[in-house]
């Protein structure tokens, strides 16, 4: 790099953290615009698939696989309980641990949203074309694995 400034040109154009956080941020932007008229979040409506597939699961456990701090995990799940999708349950032998199972009401919430999150899920994948699209996914695995 000749001057500082190259440096900083650089920097801006090819930060792996900045340019992961915009394109992550614009995809968030965009799934939350369509899923707005389910009342859910992009993390709640995760958090509801993971928990629908998991049928019981801690908060510990779901925050590892979505790796979200326990604070971030329970304020969502609060939402989540609050709105009657999940019910959350004291586990016998530890009453500090607390087991999510979703609910009926939070299985027709996700029958509602999951058609709105596949159409823009198959927009994405379209645009970028399957193979390309795989590739992405491939590597973010690769750098998330590469990083921790």
């Amino acid at each position: 790099m000749n001057n500082k400034y190259d440096e900083l040109d650089y920097i801006i154009q090819f930060c792996s953290c900045a340019n992961i956080r915009k394109a992550a941020r614009t995809v968030t932007q965009a799934f939350e615009k369509q899923m707005q008229s389910t009342g859910l979040k992009v993390t709640q409506y995760y958090m509801l698939v993971n928990i629908a597939r998991h049928k019981e699961i801690t908060v510990s456990e779901l925050g590892e696989i979505m790796l979200l701090e326990q604070s971030t995990a329970t304020r969502n799940i609060n939402i989540l309980k609050n709105n009657g999708y999940v019910s959350i349950t004291k586990a016998k032998d530890d009453l500090r641990t607390k087991y999510i199972s979703i609910t009926d009401l939070g299985l027709e919430k996700l029958e509602e949203a999951t058609p709105i999150w596949l159409n823009i899920q198959t927009k994405i994948e379209d645009n970028l074309g399957k193979d390309k699209f795989n590739d992405l996914i491939k590597s973010l695995n690769i750098l998330q694995e590469s990083i921790e």
